[in-house]
């Protein structure tokens, strides 16, 4: 029995071409088979979850500049309005303004508010509007009278008047032969509302209040030209 194993294990070692073949083998065939790891499987909840969590934080740093930004609406004048004037709802607009404790405009969900009120200045496009700049008194004002004045240029300021202007209108009186005049009339107090365009005799027609009492002296001598404007005071 050894001796039959001992043949076999002899006859294989002398068989032609075993130690061939086993040399020839390669390093590669030798080693162990490589096994690929076991692929990820994408979850698409854990996505949707990531992408809500992005939008999320996008919302969120709008809403933070927002707010902390403190953008205000305000009212704002759109088309102008002249002092005395019935304001309209097309002559006011939406803006967007930086909160700042040193303005107060009107708040724009009070705009309706304004609508129908009248202009106490002149209302020019693109500022923002406050209360003080509107009134609910008609024009005139009660114990006042609107009068149209005819004044040449000669007897005006060369600064530009202004609505809300204070004056003084100075009866001109012409002395005969050149001689001084004796008791000069007093001027009359008024306030100018609006200024016309000069005309073609240099004459310029000036909307000022004055007393009620004194409306009718100051329209007879507007009428012959017979008055000068002097400036008290910027409105």
């Amino acid at each position: 029995m050894i001796g039959d194993s001992q043949g076999r294990r002899s006859a294989v070692a002398d068989k032609p071409g075993s130690n061939e073949r086993l040399s020839a083998a390669s390093p590669e065939m030798l080693a162990a088979p490589a096994i690929s790891p076991p692929r990820r499987r994408r979850q698409p909840r854990l996505l949707a979850l990531a992408v809500a969590m992005m939008v999320l934080g996008a919302l969120g740093a709008v809403w933070a500049v927002t707010a902390f930004g403190g953008r205000v609406s305000v009212v704002a004048v759109a088309g102008e309005v002249r002092y005395g004037e019935v304001v309209e709802r097309a002559d006011l607009v939406e803006a967007q303004i930086a909160s700042d404790a040193a303005l107060a405009p009107v708040p724009f969900a009070q705009v309706d508010e304004l609508v129908g009120m009248i202009a106490a200045t002149d209302l020019l496009p693109g500022t923002l509007l406050t209360r003080d700049q509107l009134t609910s008194e008609q024009l005139p004002p009660e114990g006042s009278r609107l009068v149209g004045v005819a004044v040449p240029s000669g007897q005006l300021p060369a600064t530009q008047l202004r609505p809300r202007d204070e004056v003084l209108l100075v009866p001109v009186v012409v002395a005969e032969g050149g001689g001084s005049v004796d008791g000069l009339p007093s001027p009359y107090l008024a306030v100018v509302v609006a200024i016309g365009p000069v005309g073609a005799d240099g004459t310029r027609v000036i909307d000022v209040l004055v007393d009620d009492l004194d409306a009718v002296d100051v329209a007879s001598r507007s009428a012959v030209r017979g008055l000068a404007i002097v400036l008290v005071s910027r409105g």
